[in-house]
C-alpha cells in the first residue's frame, strides 16, 4: 500500500496546534469535572515504540477534544482524531482542523462515495501506523445510534482491517522512508459516561434547540456545560495477536470490551426511572423515588460499574444528584420522555 507522505501525516503545525492544546487542556481542568480511570501499562507500551488506535463509543461533540486532553494530561502522546466532513466546513476551518490534530473522514451518500470514504480511511489509518501515529476514532460512526435505535452500533471494521494489514506487512515497508518504523501496534477501547450531555436534547428532538454543536465557534461554549463526566481506558489489544482474526470479528471484540467500560451512573437511573413511571402515568415522587430503588437492586451484579452514587443508594439523594447537575430532570414531563429514554438507554445492556 502507497503511504501517505510524512508531510501529510505531520499536520501539527506551531501556534495553531499550540493555542488549540493550551485552550482545551485549561478548559478540561477548570470547567469540566473529569474522573479518568487508565491503564499505567500505557505509558510503558507507548515507551517501547508502540503505536495507539484508540476506539469507543461516540457520546458527545466533546469527545473528539475532551479526550485529546485526558491523554495529554496522563502523559500520553495527543493522538489524531477522525471527525466526519460534515462537522467542519469551510476552507479556514478545515486548514484549522487538519493542523490540529483532526483528520476528515468523507460521509458518503452513495454508495460509490461510501466505497471510496472507506478505502481513504483505510489508506490514511495505515500510514498513521508506518509513521507512528497514535489515531482515535468512533468505529460506531455517529452520536445518533442509541437516540435512533435505543442501543449502541456496530462498528465498522475498516480501521481494524488496516491495523491487520500493518501488522502483516510492517517487516516489508521500505524502512529508507523518514520517519517510518516498525511499531507494535494497539487498540485501546475507552468510554466516556456523562451525568449532562450538552447536546442530549438536540440529538432526541426535545424543546426548540436548534443543533448547534456542529459548529466549530460552539466547541468553547459546550466546556462550561460539561459536568461530571467518566473517561475510561480499557486493556491494550496487541494487535499482532490477533492476525488469525477478520477485521469483523475484531470490531466485534473491540465494541464488546467498550461495551464492558460503560458505567452507571445516578442519571441513568433516573432516566429509566422516569421513563417507567411515565409510560405508567404515575410521576408522584413515592412511584419515582420506588423505581429508583427498583432498579439500583436490579443492578445489583454491576455494583462495580456504579460511579456517582450515595454509599447509601438513597434514592431521595440519587434524584436529589440527578436534578442538581441536570437541568433537565428538575421537573417531570411526558414531553422529555425521549430524553429520559436517551439517558437510560446508555446502560439498556445491563439488562438485556
Amino acid at each position: 500500500m502507497e503511504l501517505l507522505s510524512k508531510r501529510e501525516i505531520l499536520k501539527r503545525r506551531g501556534l495553531t496546534f499550540f493555542m488549540a492544546r493550551l485552550i482545551s487542556n485549561w478548559g478540561y481542568k477548570n470547567l469540566t469535572k473529569a474522573h479518568v480511570e487508565f491503564e499505567k501499562d500505557l505509558i510503558a507500551l507507548k515507551q517501547k515504540g508502540s503505536v495507539f488506535l484508540y476506539n469507543g463509543f461516540h457520546r458527545s461533540l466533546w469527545e473528539t477534544t475532551g479526550m485529546l486532553s485526558a491523554l495529554n494530561l496522563s502523559k500520553l502522546h495527543i493522538p489524531v482524531v477522525g471527525m466526519g466532513d460534515n462537522l467542519i466546513k469551510g476552507k479556514l476551518f478545515v486548514t484549522l482542523a487538519k493542523n490540529t490534530s483532526v483528520f476528515l473522514v468523507r460521509r458518503g451518500k452513495t454508495r460509490r462515495e461510501i466505497v471510496e470514504s472507506a478505502k481513504e480511511l483505510r489508506n490514511n489509518m495505515y500510514s498513521f501506523m508506518a509513521y507512528g501515529r497514535d489515531v482515535l476514532l468512533f468505529p460506531e460512526g455517529t452520536r445518533t445510534s442509541v437516540p435512533r435505535t435505543g442501543e449502541y452500533g456496530g462498528f465498522f471494521p475498516t480501521s481494524f482491517d488496516a491495523l491487520l494489514e500493518y501488522e502483516k506487512d510492517k517487516d516489508s515497508i521500505d524502512p529508507n522512508i523518514k520517519g517510518v518504523d516498525k511499531f507494535d501496534s494497539y487498540i485501546i477501547p475507552f468510554n466516556c459516561d456523562y451525568s449532562f450531555i450538552r447536546e442530549g436534547k438536540e440529538l432526541v428532538g426535545v424543546g426548540s434547540d436548534t443543533p448547534r454543536t456542529l459548529k466549530v465557534y460552539d466547541s468553547l461554549k459546550m466546556l462550561k456545560n460539561i459536568k461530571d463526566v467518566y473517561i475510561s481506558f480499557g486493556s491494550p489489544v496487541k494487535v499482532s495477536e490477533h492476525l488469525g482474526k477478520t477485521r469483523k470479528e475484531v470490531s466485534i471484540m473491540i465494541r464488546d470490551m467498550c461495551l464492558n467500560l460503560v458505567k452507571i451512573l445516578p442519571v441513568n437511573v433516573v432516566g429509566k426511572a422516569l421513563v417507567e413511571s411515565l409510560n405508567e402515568n404515575r410521576s408522584d415522587m413515592a412511584t419515582i423515588y420506588n423505581k429508583i430503588e427498583s432498579i439500583v437492586k436490579s443492578l445489583d451484579g454491576h455494583k462495580e460499574k456504579f460511579r456517582g452514587f450515595p454509599s447509601d443508594n438513597n434514592p431521595e439523594l440519587i434524584l436529589k444528584i440527578v436534578s442538581g447537575s441536570n437541568p433537565d430532570f428538575r421537573t417531570h414531563s411526558s414531553k422529555k420522555l425521549p430524553l429520559y429514554k436517551l439517558y437510560s438507554d446508555y446502560i439498556g445492556h445491563y439488562f438485556s
